[in-house]
């Protein structure tokens, strides 16, 4: 048998995925593959119990409505727009989560979501750069445990930032949670980032499916999973 490790899906003609449609059906292969170890994760190498917990956290009544949920999600891969086009065809295959901003080039042109939490990581004054560089071009939400709305609209004031699409103060963490959950049920068929600091948020984040990042105190962001293998 030939040997295709090294060439496998690699130098496809840009021209001709984009034209027939192949550049959506490899972008289609790659969230399916996301998907896939999320489920992997959670069902081959997950513990019941704790998954139990963190369901009803975010207030799915049975472990069947999460997998409706899960459902709705893996129908939603598919109806990616046929008109996706991206200019290297090699990247949507080869393209690492490490790198959150690469990730977003990569979807841009579907109109993804970016949730940044508050505290600690928008009030993290080395993270402001990155928010002036997404809110113009990109579907910004903050969602934050903090109570207070006005508190959050007078800190992006202050510092001459742009208000978001939508702010989310909820009260509390298990607000906060649902609210990700919320975001999520109503979009979708969007592709959606979220940046924040604390790994619990980031998990329930991985179980809504979304693409995670944790951002550090020294202003660096880490690609966030729950995988296990």
């Amino acid at each position: 048998m030939v040997q295709r490790q090294n060439t496998y899906l690699t130098n496809i003609p840009t021209n001709i995925c984009n034209k027939y449609g192949l550049t959506k059906t490899l972008l289609t292969r790659r969230e399916t593959i996301y998907f896939k170890h999320i489920m992997k994760n959670l069902f081959i190498y997950g513990n019941e119990e704790e998954l139990n917990e963190k369901l009803q956290m975010l207030q799915f009544k049975s472990l069947f409505q999460y997998i409706g949920f899960l459902t709705n999600k893996l129908r939603a891969i598919y109806k990616i727009p046929r008109e996706y086009y991206f200019e290297d065809i090699d990247k949507i295959v080869k393209q690492r989560r490490e790198s959150f901003f690469k990730m977003l080039e990569l979807y841009r042109d579907l109109n993804p979501i970016i949730i940044l939490d508050f505290d600690r990581t928008i009030t993290n004054k080395k993270l402001h750069p990155l928010y002036n560089y997404i809110i113009n071009d990109f579907n910004v939400i903050i969602n934050s445990a903090n109570p207070q709305k006005d508190i959050i609209e007078k800190y992006l004031d202050r510092y001459k930032l742009k208000r978001p699409n939508a702010i989310y103060a909820n009260k509390g963490k298990q607000k906060k949670i649902v609210r990700l959950k919320s975001i999520v049920t109503n979009n979708q068929n969007r592709i959606i980032f979220y940046i924040d600091d604390e790994e619990e948020y980031l998990d329930y984040g991985v179980l809504l499916t979304m693409y995670c990042y944790k951002y550090s105190r020294d202003g660096k962001i880490y690609n966030y999973t729950i995988f296990k293998k």
